[in-house]
């Protein structure tokens, strides 16, 4: 029993390190056993009760869900996963079937003590969320990971000032010149253009705008992941991750897509993929920007993009994916230092 308790005590403890929270009753109170974080789009409620505890933990934790199934709408969430854990010190038992509502996706799990072992309901998953890594730390006694916090590297994002300054300099320069036309002709990235020795447009079309509203939406994207990106990576760094998103994303739009295309989304989907990596690595307090909800703007950018013709989506795939491994490759280059 002395065993459980201590149990319990460092799952609590390794629950909030990681961010749930532990729900609170209409008075204020908090109630033993039930926690909730949200990942939007995702709403994760947890229940954790034992054989003496099972009955009434289990009847709030339900009662709360169903509650929070009602408003997620209003949380701005689409999916609700509930799980239930039993917490055993001895095996045998099965996991508690805790929800039949087909708006929540239940999932019921037995955690044996004795053997470190998550048993799931039938047809259920036993791994969620990486919930079963802290049930396995809290049954060893690990101290509570302190969660990573980045060394801001830039102290202001020049960068990104500059390239948002040039890009609305250019965008004037075409709306008011009477020679836009001439002059997206001449600097956009095009098949053609390139084949005919005009390499300069690879760089030249990231900083050419069609309007003000491209300027704008691009500018949007390059202030929230920009600027977190810029003060993590360094002026110069985040300025080479922009740059080689921009020019494979460039690559790609002439080898897939022979139009003439203009923008900064190659180089800001390329920002994208590093922050949305560099998440999924070091956690949301890392970056201050929510997993789920990047990789969700991600692939339905892209793929709503294969249904506008006027979107060049191979420069947005190239320019993501070269993010990617342009994360990657810093991420090893300092491993080695």
């Amino acid at each position: 029993m002395d065993n459980l308790i201590n149990f319990i005590e460092k799952f609590h403890e390794q629950l909030l390190a990681h961010s749930f929270l532990q729900v609170k009753d209409p008075n204020g109170d908090k109630i033993p056993g039930v926690y909730i974080r949200m990942e939007n789009p995702v709403l994760y409620i947890l229940g954790v009760f034992d054989k003496e505890t099972q009955q009434k933990t289990t009847a709030l934790f339900t009662a709360y869900t169903k509650q929070m199934s009602a408003v997620l709408e209003e949380m701005r969430c689409n999916h609700l996963i509930a799980l239930g854990i039993l917490l055993a010190e001895e095996d045998g038992d099965e996991p508690p079937l805790v929800f039949t509502d087909a708006r929540i996706h239940g999932v019921n799990w037995r955690y044996s003590l004795q053997e470190n072992k998550v048993f799931a309901g039938e047809g259920e998953p036993n791994r969620l969320f990486g919930i079963e890594r802290l049930l396995s730390l809290a049954r060893a006694g690990e101290a509570v990971e302190t969660p990573l916090t980045p060394v801001m590297k830039s102290g202001k994002p020049w960068a990104c000032l500059t390239i948002f300054v040039v890009c609305a300099l250019l965008l004037a320069v075409t709306m008011f010149s009477g020679n836009g036309d001439a002059i997206i002709q001449v600097f956009g990235i095009s098949r053609g253009g390139v084949l005919k020795g005009e390499y300069y447009r690879f760089f030249t079309s990231m900083f050419l705008h069609s309007g003000l509203l491209h300027l704008a939406s691009n500018g949007i994207f390059l202030y929230y992941f920009g600027v977190k990106a810029e003060y993590i990576f360094g002026n110069w760094r985040f300025l080479g991750l922009y740059l080689i998103s921009g020019l494979c994303g460039g690559i790609c739009s002439i080898l897939f897509h022979d139009v003439l295309a203009i923008g900064a989304s190659g180089a800001i989907y390329g920002v994208l993929g590093a922050m949305l990596v560099l998440t999924k690595k070091n956690g949301p307090r890392y970056t201050g920007m929510n997993y789920a909800t990047m990789l969700l703007l991600a692939f339905t950018s892209i793929g709503f993009g294969f249904l506008d013709m006027g979107v060049d989506n191979f420069a947005h795939i190239g320019g993501f994916l070269s993010g990617i491994l342009v994360f990657l490759i810093y991420r090893r280059y300092d491993s080695k230092k």
